[in-house]
This record gives structure tokens, C-alpha cells and sequence, in this order.
């Protein structure tokens, strides 16, 4: 199935240009690496709903904006019965902290705060959402923490101790988060993987069938939006 566009193996977000840095850029810079975060939505205006995301994490404290990728549409995974989703993936340059797992946790907090402040609910897993923000890649690292509580899962069904994992533990077999993702970086091989993104979209898409995932629009710098495909 190719009706993500991604099995091509070329980019189809957007991305920003990398600068590369001048032989007189003999300033420190602060450490920073790119993370990839998955977006999720359900409930009321989904695609506004994720624009508004975009444009929040653009403008966490020391991080930058380096690539959205198109809006698809996605038929919901689990068994309850709800609306489709809207979905999308974002790159973006943020602090890389004293270790990986200081940089990931920091960046997971940020993302449960700006979850909150859009008016999400509690409710169990596979259910609808008003935003979804999950960590899928923090640079090249690969972590299993122990999330504190302000980080733990809205699901009342989970109690315990809940980890954070980077790379995500289902990002590899889920075509609503590998699409959008190989629109930015079709070829790379996350950590703990053992295929590129493309190959673990060709694989499940063709488990999820005909069907499960369409792109819808294509992001717009210049507006902050998605236009229509």
C-alpha cells in the first residue's frame, strides 16, 4: 500500500534547512538534539486542535521548529468504537539536557503540560482524545526511565510504576505514527530497530490493510496550517 507517499524514500514534510556553521562561528553552542513527537487527535477540531500543538512546541523554552510533517487522517487502533484521527509528526531542536534521559524526561513533562492546558480528559487507553503528544525519538537515544508522577499516563486503568521509553515502544508497528515519520526521515533507523522507517511502514500498513491511514494536507510554513491536499 503507497498511499502514504512515504514508500519512496523521499521527504515529504517540511523541514527546515540545517545551516551548516562557519569556520568563525567560534562561539559554544548549547547542546541541543532533534526529537520527533507524534501527534493525536480525535475529539472536536482535531486539525485545529494539532496546528496549535505545532505552534506550542515551537515555542517551548530553547527549542526550535525543524520540520512537520503532512496530516493524515487514521483509522483508530483497539476496539472502541470513535472517530478517526488526525495525525501528524514534528521535528524539533530541544535542550539536550545533562543526559538523554534529563533531556527526554524534560521534554515529556513540557509535552503532559501543554496536553493539560489544551483540555484533555482522562480516559482509558485506546480512547478518543482532544491532543495526543507522544515521544517517539530523542536523538539517538535509546532509554527506559521511570516516569515521576507529574509524567505518568492520564489511564486510570494504569497504576504501578510507568516508564518512559525512547525509542516508543509501538512507534515500529503503527502506521498512524511510521507515515507521518517517514514523511521526515524515511531512511534512518532508530535505535533498538532493525529497519529504516520506511520498511516498518511497508510492513504495517500491510498488516493494517487498505484504508487505515490517508494524508489530508500538506503543513504550510508561511500560515502555521495544513493546506488541503
Amino acid at each position: 500500500q503507497t498511499r502514504s507517499g512515504a514508500s519512496g524514500g523521499h521527504e515529504r514534510g517540511w523541514m527546515l534547512p540545517q545551516r551548516a556553521r562557519s569556520p568563525c562561528d567560534t562561539a559554544p553552542l548549547e547542546q541541543h538534539v532533534l526529537a520527533y513527537i507524534g501527534l493525536g487527535a480525535n475529539v472536536g477540531q482535531a486539525r485545529v486542535s494539532l496546528e496549535r500543538a505545532v505552534s506550542a512546541l515551537a515555542m517551548l523554552p530553547g527549542a526550535a521548529l525543524a520540520g512537520v510533517s503532512r496530516l493524515y487522517r487514521t483509522r483508530p487502533v483497539g476496539p472502541v468504537a470513535q472517530e478517526d484521527f488526525h495525525n501528524a509528526v514534528v521535528s524539533l531542536r530541544v535542550p539536550a539536557g545533562a543526559t538523554p534521559a534529563d533531556g527526554a524526561m524534560s521534554l515529556l513533562l513540557s509535552h503532559k503540560g501543554l496536553e493539560r492546558s489544551m483540555g484533555r480528559i482522562g480516559r482509558g487507553r485506546w480512547g478518543p482524545r482532544e491532543i495526543d503528544l507522544d515521544l517517539l525519538l530523542f536523538g539517538d537515544a535509546a532509554l527506559r526511565v521511570e516516569r515521576p508522577p507529574a509524567a505518568r499516563s492520564d489511564d486510570p486503568a494504569r497504576t504501578g510504576v510507568q516508564w518512559l521509553e525512547v525509542p516508543h515502544a509501538s512507534a515500529a508497528e503503527r502506521a498512524f505514527v511510521l507515515a507521518p515519520l517517514a514523511d521526515l526521515v524515511p531512511e534512518l533507523v532508530p535505535p533498538r530497530w532493525e529497519v529504516s522507517v520506511n520498511e516498518a511502514l511497508v510492513r504495517a500498513t500491510a498488516a493494517e490493510g487498505p484504508g487505515a491511514i490517508e494524508p489530508i494536507g500538506e503543513w504550510d510554513q508561511r500560515t502555521g496550517r495544513w493546506r488541503d491536499l
